[in-house]
């Protein structure tokens, strides 16, 4: 049988096939490093042929013709292989956005919950421990400027802030 010769009966175009299957798969295995796929692609590139036969041209060579139906399938497979990666990694960036905007949000809650939970402890201390805690933990201000305000020793403040962090530390426990 040529190679340009169309294929007329079924018994030429099984002949065709299993002179060219194998390396055909062989083929389209080069691009898309799989036996199953390779096998499905030169499996699709028969069918075309097949339901193709009466309009391919007599002067074309159909292996040739079958070499390019496979070597398009694959690409096309590939293509399509990183379309759906492109799009599972959208997906998954998607979804752990909105994981951290979910945690972000369960966290700032916690953290509101617990602040609140500090403040109502702070106001169970006496006002000088308060205000100290106050100033040096929620407003930030070093000892320094904190002693200054409340014009007294720094070393004062540092006492009166060991003293609430201490008295702090039981109610915690306490609570817990």
């Amino acid at each position: 049988m040529q190679e340009t010769k169309q294929i007329q009966t079924k018994k030429e175009f099984e002949q065709f096939f299993n002179t060219h299957h194998a390396d055909l798969v062989r083929y389209a295995y080069k691009f898309v490093q799989r036996t199953d796929v390779a096998s499905d692609i030169v499996q699709e590139a028969f069918v075309k042929l097949w339901e193709g036969r009466r309009h391919i041209l007599a002067n074309i060579s159909l292996k040739a013709y079958l070499y390019k139906v496979v070597y398009n399938l694959s690409l096309n497979h590939i293509e399509q292989l990183k379309l759906r990666a492109r799009h599972h990694d959208s997906i998954y960036t998607d979804l752990m956005e909105m994981e951290m905007d979910y945690y972000k949000d369960e966290k700032s809650l916690l953290q509101e919950e617990r602040l609140e939970s500090i403040r109502s402890m702070l106001n169970e201390l006496p006002k000088g421990c308060y205000e100290v805690i106050d100033l040096s933990r929620f407003q930030g201000l070093k000892n320094k400027e904190i002693a200054q305000k409340l014009d007294v020793p720094v070393r004062t403040i540092e006492t009166r802030i060991y003293r609430c962090i201490s008295k702090l530390k039981e109610l915690v426990k306490r609570a817990v």
